[in-house]
């Protein structure tokens, strides 16, 4: 598009045109004959140099308009015309042929304050002042507006003229660029991703507010234009580095690390990088980088999670396992009556652990689950404060009740239709729980009993194993009267049978009679299973011991030890120091595990040992001990003896559990 000086300049020459192409004044005696025609002559002249301003004008493609020194309009091609949305008559309308004007905001705009009233008050020309012309049709057009008045030599003013230049679709490009731009800042402000650019040198140019909060920063200034190697963890500066260069180097990445905010919090970064060029020319990295710490902790937690619900798997099956072994009846139908009893209480204590998340349990909800026939039907009052059991009391003191129901039910007072049984509970200032059992209204008894069965044996070895407190039995002629302490710790904050394989392996092996055998395991019911297993081999028990703190204690008294059976997790203590002091001794350890699969990494110790999975046969446990005890262990002692048993993963130590 030509220029508006330009072409001020083209009419300002055609209308000198015809003056300049003048001949030289004729002698007095010709001007008579030849006045007329040179008056034709440059007439002629006037109205051909108009039809090449027009045609010019015509040929520019963009509205152009000329005005006298009043501004009324003299000229206009068809392009203003079209701008316009109507043909304005010469002579009459002033400044500017526009139906209405408006100032790019909307406001109305006077034509004698438009850019060419301006122009010929202030004689300047005026370049690109943006106006909005309105059609008679209502529609509206925006336009920017080169004016320029015309003077001639002595500085008079004669005329203007303009040009109008259309910028609709240069308005609606950048109304596109302009929503973009606000769409592209709202995801760079909005987005919960840190969304930064990086120097090749490393400069921090820019990140959103997202990114300022992950690193702890107040404000860009605290971060912008500093090394981004200052908040990468030291142990990770060298990988970041590295693929921080092979991005510049134009490939596309993805990769973790850690970061030490500004206030030195840790997080664990995942990010996407690319390389990036900027309109200047020069290369950036643009990298979204997402806090995946809680991520990363699910997923541990999930692994976590997946191991305990395998543990928690084996050691139930184990428990239901040592119930059938260890229970006593005199009939088959007595002998599953209390079988399905006790498994039942333990599936309910699961159910109601699985409910809660694994997070414990209130006893009364407990309790209510293990009496709810009797409360039905109002023999049974409950009362007691709030209490949360942790996760692995729920299951002893579901046990507990349900042996001592059990037993009211067959000998004590819910035995008798009038019978009833109170439960009270209170918590007691650095004590713990303390529970009463009080029975009334069913028979008289004489006594104690002359000897004590396996159920209370189960209550006394679930109550201090499991809940490091004490069972005190009163036997008053008017009803059985218990009270049970639960360690403040236990509180929230306020098998399979034996093959013939292992049968017949355990046949060829050596006699364990006489053998001192150190036991420690956590669970009441293993611990008394393993016991009487033991002793049943011909071996001297010591213990069984339910703490780490216990067995150190055994371990370390003098006296002859020739093997012990470690459960590897005592009360959520691995019972490696244990092992140590036995290895010092030359003592061989076998440990037992519910878990099924054990983590690498923590290996010591150089004894003899082997690792046998929950559950245990009884014939797999003799074959086990006994080849610990053989002469030449060296050659044997890393394999199990029968396939359900497992590898230590170290060179001689099993790995945490």
């Amino acid at each position: 598009m030509p220029r508006p000086g330009l072409l001020g300049r083209l009419l300002r020459a055609f209308a000198r045109g015809p003056e300049a192409q003048a001949p030289p004044p004729p002698s007095s005696q010709q001007a008579t004959v030849a006045e007329p025609v040179m008056r034709l002559v440059a007439e002629a002249a006037r109205d051909q140099a108009a039809q090449h301003c027009r045609a010019l004008i015509e040929a520019l493609g963009v509205a152009v308009y000329t005005t006298d020194a009043e501004g009324r309009l003299t000229l206009y091609n068809e392009a203003a015309a079209a701008l316009w949305g109507w043909r304005p008559p010469l002579g009459g309308q002033q400044w500017c042929g526009s139906w209405r004007l408006y100032w790019p905001d909307g406001t109305p705009l006077a034509h004698a304050d438009c850019p060419m009233g301006i122009a010929m008050r202030e004689k300047r020309p005026i370049r690109g002042v943006e106006a909005v012309a309105e059609r008679p049709d209502g529609t509206r057009v925006p336009f920017a507006a080169y004016p320029t008045p015309l003077l001639d030599e002595s500085g008079a003013l004669t005329g203007a003229v303009n040009v109008l230049v259309d910028i609709t679709e240069r308005k609606a490009a950048e109304a596109t660029i302009a929503a973009g731009e606000a769409r592209f800042r709202a995801v760079f402000e909005t987005t919960p991703e840190c969304i930064k650019l990086i120097a090749p040198d490393g400069t921090l140019l820019q990140m959103n507010g997202a990114g300022l909060r992950m690193v702890d920063a107040a404000g860009p200034q605290e971060v912008e234009g500093r090394n981004i190697l200052g908040l990468i963890a030291p142990e990770h500066r060298a990988a970041w580095q590295a693929n921080h260069e092979r991005v510049c180097r134009g490939e596309a990445l993805s990769w973790e690390f850690d970061i030490i905010g500004l206030r030195g919090r840790r997080r664990h970064m995942e990010t996407h990088a690319a390389p990036l060029h900027l309109p200047d020319g020069s290369l950036a990295l643009l990298a979204i980088t997402r806090d995946v710490t809680s991520r990363r902790e699910v997923e541990r937690q999930q692994v976590l999670l997946a191991r305990e619900v395998d543990h928690r798997a084996r050691n139930a099956l184990t428990v239901a396992l040592s119930l059938i072994r260890l229970t006593r009846a005199e009939n088959p139908h007595r002998f599953a009556e209390t079988v399905e009893g006790r498994v039942a209480a333990l599936a309910s204590a699961h159910a109601l652990l699985s409910e809660e998340g694994w997070t414990g349990a209130e006893l009364r909800l407990l309790a209510e689950r293990e009496l709810a026939a009797y409360l039905a039907a109002g023999r049974v009052a409950l009362r007691g404060p709030a209490v949360p059991l942790a996760p692995g009391a729920v299951q002893a003191v579901s046990v507990v009740l349900h042996e001592l129901a059990t037993n009211a039910a067959k000998y004590g007072s819910l035995s008798a239709p009038e019978g009833r049984l109170d439960l009270e509970w209170s918590l007691e200032a650095g004590e713990g729980l303390r529970l009463a059992w009080t029975e009334s209204g069913g028979p008289l008894l004489a006594g104690p009993p002359e000897r004590r069965g396996f159920g209370f044996r189960l209550i006394e070895a679930t109550v201090r194993g499991q809940l490091g407190g004490a069972v005190t039995p009163y036997w008053d002629p008017a009803g059985l009267r218990c009270e049970i302490t639960v360690a403040p710790d236990r509180l929230l904050a306020v098998g399979q049978p034996d093959s013939a394989a292992s049968k017949a392996g355990a046949s060829r092996l050596p006699s364990l009679a006489g053998r001192r055998l150190l036991v420690a395991e956590d669970e009441p019911l293993l611990a008394l299973e393993l016991e009487e297993s033991l002793r049943g081999l011909g071996c001297e028990v010591l213990g069984p011991v339910s703490t780490l703190e216990e067995a150190l204690h055994l371990a370390a008294e003098p006296g002859r030890i020739d093997a012990a059976v470690l459960d590897i997790n005592l009360g959520g203590r691995p019972s490696f120091p244990v092992a140590d002091h036995l290895t010092r001794r030359g003592v061989p350890v076998v440990f037992t595990t519910g878990y099924g699969d054990l983590p690498d990494g923590r290996t010591s110790g150089d004894g003899r040992g082997m690792l046998l999975r929950k559950p245990i046969g009884r014939g797999e446990l003799a074959a086990a001990l006994a080849q610990v005890l053989a002469p030449d262990p060296p050659a044997r002692h890393r394999s199990a003896p029968q396939g359900g048993q497992a590898r230590w993963p170290g060179p001689d130590r099993p790995a945490t559990a």
